[in-house]
Order: C-alpha cells, then structure tokens, then sequence
C-alpha cells in the first residue's frame, strides 16, 4: 500500500524577516498534486505542520485550504497528521473528532499512539501508529528525556502490533546518528535522541524533524523539509517520499519539489557584484552572500539589493575572519564560515555558565528546564 510522506511543513516561518507563505503555499499545490496524482492510500504529515506553537492566522488558513482541496480531489484518502516540537497539540488538534469523519486523523496524545489508525484498500490492511513529539508529560512513569519516553512508548506499542497487515510508526523525533541542519530547533545531549533501531519492529518508519532527507536505521526515514529553510540548506534536493509499504519492508521514492525560488549561496569580491550580478543565474533566487574583500564594504546592502532583490543575508569576511586576509585568494574556492544556531549558542553558552559556577556540566532536569523555556521564549517571539 502507497503512503506519501511529508513532515517539517513550518507553515508560517520567515526567513531572515522574508515571508514565505506564497512559498508554501507553491509547495502545498505540489504535495496536493501528488496525493491526486500517485494515488497514495494514505498521506502521513509526520510533525512540525506550523513553525511556532501560535502561528500567524494566514497560516492556518492555508493549511486549513489545502486539507480542503485535497479532500476535494481524493474522498478516499486517508490522512494522519502529528504534531511536532513547534506546533501546538492542542491548537493543531482542535476539531479532531469531527475532522476523523472525513478520513482526516490528527493525533496528538501520546496516551492515544496505542490506537491505530488502519486502513484496508484493495485486500490490503495497513495499521499507522501515530507517536507525536514526546514533550514534559507524555508517559510521565519515563524517565523525564526524549530517549526514555520512546522507550516508553515502544513498550506500550510493540506488543499490540498485529500480523494481519503492514505496521508504520508516524514519529516526529531526531534518531541517533541523523544529520541536522541550522534551521532546526536544537536538543543538547544523547538524552534528546532516540535510537533508530526502535524502529525495527515495525514495516516503516515515517519520521519528521530532521530537515535533511536521509535513512534512520534498516526501516526509518525522513523526507526532510519540503523547502529550504535555512542556507545552509541551499543546493539540497527537497521533496517528499511516496512509500510502498507491505509486510516485512518497504520501498521508498522522492517526489521532489520544485521551489518558488531557490535557495543559494554566493561569495566574491563586492565589485564582482555590481559588474556582473546581473548575469547570474541565481539573480532571484533567495541568497546569502559572502563578501571576500579584506577590507569591510561600508553600507553595501542596499545597493547590492538593487541587482538581487531577494538578497536576504550578507556576510563580510573581513569582520569574521580579521586578519585571515581575502578568502579565496590563492585560488581555492572561499568558504561560509559556519553561522551558529541562536538556540545551539544559547545551549552551549548555559552549560559554559554552569560549568563556570558550579564546576560541572549541568544535569538532564537542568537542560529538560532550559529547553522548554527556550522553546517557549522562541514561540513567544514574533
């Protein structure tokens, strides 16, 4: 049985202050046209639907549109929706009971992942168990971490998984060993990661959070965001993953997706810019630049903008690297110096504190305490 796969939507998020909804909303046509198209049984959003716990009201309605028209174009399809570490269980869950009557399922209790959601097409049965991101009160007997609560959770479930079909884990969660990229939200610590051969008792794992499309374990798989959301992330493909799931394995496809506009990075000297920026291939795309020259360009956005007008970061080498001299120089190709992530600095920059204070790194219900106000500190920002 055909499953489309998608996570990590981020409905709502910017990027460096740049709206994106008309990109996504770009992006949901083509996640919309491939339910129609490749006539999956069942779509899976494996978490992060929205980018903060409160999203903008512009973003809720796309969504709620995009739940609409594909209903519209397939009654029969079956979809199953969890909540991820940004979004809001109880805002993303609200109307579930009657959204159900519609084949559209949004889980978001952990108490409820021990209730499948099956679903039976042509003599095949298909059972999806859902396992939203395991935040502070899901499977309180667990030890307070993401790594004990799914332990917890493969406790309760892997004994009910019945023989009589194909078994999915829908889980938003980040597997030891993953790949992850600037624009995620960050968890310190192996306490926060959650061991990929978990995954093994069931057929597949259709797993959100990892922006980065990429294995997790023999039966995991992230599709990644289906937009870039960070340049870091610039040149990566992104799509979706169309699944053909049966007992004992499974086969999965990327369905990519073609961006509104690209991301991309480019470095030279300033003067570079002015005299042949307008050539360039990537004029309209979304970029960061990274200005080579050593000595600092003053005030050079605005005029840069002028040939790019979706300019939205620009780096100078001369303030990151003082004194390094011009990158690039000896003919070597110049580098992005690595940009940390707010919440990764704000981690990192906390355990210094407290191993400065109190000569030790700080224990798992200190860094529990410190992620959640830093999670709540992000979804309060506007």
């Amino acid at each position: 049985m055909k499953i489309l796969h998608a996570s990590d939507l981020h409905l709502g998020k910017t990027l460096h202050e740049r709206d994106l909804l008309a990109d996504q909303a770009a992006m949901l046509d083509q996640l919309r046209a491939a339910a129609s198209d490749l006539d999956p049984a069942v779509l899976v959003i494996a978490g992060d639907v929205y980018d903060k716990a409160v999203p903008p009201p512009e973003a809720v309605g796309l969504f709620g549109d995009f739940l609409g028209k594909v209903k519209a174009d397939r009654p029969d399809l079956t979809i199953l929706i969890i909540p991820g570490n940004h979004d809001s269980p109880a805002r993303l869950g609200f109307g579930d009971s009657l959204f159900r009557l519609a084949g559209v399922h949004v889980r978001t209790r952990a108490e409820e992942a021990g209730n499948p959601v099956t679903v039976d097409r042509d003599g095949e049965r298909l059972h999806l168990w859902p396992l939203p991101f395991l935040g502070a009160g899901s499977f309180p007997d667990a030890p307070a971490s993401q790594s004990g609560r799914f332990r917890a959770a493969l406790d309760l479930l892997v004994p009910r998984l019945p023989d009589d079909g194909a078994n999915v884990l829908v889980c938003h969660a980040y597997a030891a060993g993953g790949q992850g990229s600037e624009s995620e939200r960050v968890f310190l610590g192996a306490a926060e990661l959650v061991d990929a051969s978990g995954f093994d008792p069931f057929d597949y794992a259709a797993l959100g959070h990892l922006h980065r499309a990429q294995k997790a374990g023999a039966r995991g798989r992230y599709p990644g965001s289906p937009l870039g959301y960070s340049f870091s992330e610039a040149g990566q493909e992104k799509g979706f993953l169309l699944v053909d799931v049966r007992r004992g394995g499974f086969e999965a496809k990327t369905v990519p997706v073609r961006p509104l506009r690209p991301l991309a990075r480019l470095s030279g000297p300033y003067a570079s810019f002015l005299d042949g920026g307008s050539d360039l291939p990537e004029r309209d795309h979304y970029l960061e630049i990274l200005l080579t020259d050593p000595e600092p360009v003053v005030s050079p956005v605005e005029t840069l903008r002028r040939v790019f007008p979706n300019l939205l970061s620009l780096r100078q080498a001369a303030f990151e690297n003082p004194g390094a001299g011009a990158p690039g120089e000896t003919g070597d190709a110049p580098e992005f110096p690595a940009a940390r992530d707010g919440a990764e600095a704000a981690l990192e920059d906390f355990v210094s504190f407290h191993r400065a204070v109190r000569g030790s790194d700080p224990e798992e219900p200190i860094l529990e305490l410190f992620r959640e106000l830093l999670a709540e500190a992000a979804d309060a920002s506007p």
